[in-house]
């Protein structure tokens, strides 16, 4: 079989791209793929590390720009179409699959209009603009979390979870760590980074001895270590963690944001986390994606406006401290099975 992988923009939505790549070469090594992205992103570096055919197209979003830019965008996604078209019709694929990002919504309109059987995934629990209008004609709707209001057509979708990469997904759930892991985010999450710092001191003085493992983003590295070492506090700090496999291992507990792609590793290995949900992401859908573990028994909130060194040092203390909670949580949590995604959706296309 033959396959187009579309994604765009960010990591959140290119990397669940790659993961259904994965999963389409595991079942089949004779299978062709060709990742379409954008032109000016980080897909190609990305998609080349994974052996998969590249190629990159303009995009440019309408929603939110300015009344100037909107001929612009539309000449440029036109063109894009344009080329899709002539691209798709040359590799003839059986299925073209997006995940996110504007160049998925010009390429899977491209397959559609040449009759090609089309899918999208959406990774959050309220869906972007593009998927929005793509639900409406395309084949297979894929979703990570359920559609209780049936914002996406409801005919056709199927609750899948997210795609995780195969380190993830080959990844054992051995017994819990005993590890408080703080993820600020590869690009930083300010907020929780500050919060952390003063947290943790205020947990030692309060007697709690933990091990730590703190990602900050390279904008708050330099800072965040400094304050940890004049505050005497043993920390390991990372800007970056490229092999979070490694790091889950150790976990007893997260706190992290509550993306689509972070609550689902949290589902699949099972790690309770305090989550603290971005408070500007589209349509507030970090606090939705939050509420729907939380309510399940997976984890629990701090609103970002919430965020002092006291609640988070109370939360860490109450947490850490419960055996018997964390072991709850750590099973509700994998219960959502918010991570099985890949598998199920490559399943689902090889059927039909």
């Amino acid at each position: 079989m033959k396959y187009i992988v579309t994604a765009g923009g960010t990591g959140g939505h290119i990397m669940p791209a790659i993961a259904i790549v994965q999963a389409i070469q595991k079942y089949s090594s004779q299978d062709k793929i060709l990742f379409i992205g954008t032109n000016r992103g980080m897909e190609e570096k990305i998609t080349r590390q994974y052996g998969v055919d590249f190629m990159g197209l303009k995009a440019m979003g309408l929603h939110g720009q300015s009344i100037k830019n909107v001929p612009k965008s539309l000449l440029i996604n036109t063109t894009t179409f344009l080329k899709a078209l002539k691209i798709i019709r040359n590799f003839s694929p059986d299925w073209v699959i997006g995940t996110g990002g504007y160049i998925t919504g010009m390429v899977v309109l491209a397959g559609k209009v040449l009759g090609i059987r089309c899918a999208i995934h959406e990774q959050n629990s309220i869906p972007g603009l593009t998927n929005t209008i793509l639900a409406k004609m395309v084949d297979k709707v894929f979703l990570a979390f359920p559609d209780p209001k049936r914002l996406l057509s409801a005919h056709n979708t199927l609750l899948t979870g997210n795609p995780l990469r195969k380190q993830l997904t080959e990844l054992k759930a051995s017994k819990r760590g005993d590890q408080l892991i703080i993820m600020g985010g590869s690009q930083g999450a300010r907020s929780i980074n500050k919060a952390a710092v003063k947290a943790l001191s205020l947990c030692g003085q309060q007697g709690l001895d933990l091990k730590v493992i703190h990602q900050t983003g390279s904008a708050d590295y330099a800072w965040v270590k400094k304050d940890y070492q004049e505050l005497g506090l043993n920390v390991e700090v990372y800007d970056f963690i490229d092999d979070m496999a490694c790091v889950y291992n150790k976990a007893r507990l997260v706190i992290s944001r509550a993306g689509g792609l972070s609550l689902a590793e949290l589902s699949r290995l099972g790690i309770p986390a305090i989550l603290v949900p971005y408070p500007y992401a589209t349509q507030d859908h970090q606090m939705h994606n939050a509420l729907f573990a939380s309510r399940q028994g997976g984890g629990w909130i701090i609103p970002d406006r919430q965020l002092t060194a006291q609640r988070l040092a109370l939360e860490i203390k109450t947490r850490f401290q419960d055996s018997e909670g964390l072991s709850r949580a750590s099973m509700s949590m994998k219960q959502l099975h918010l991570g099985d995604g890949a598998e199920k959706i490559v399943q689902e296309i090889r059927v039909v």
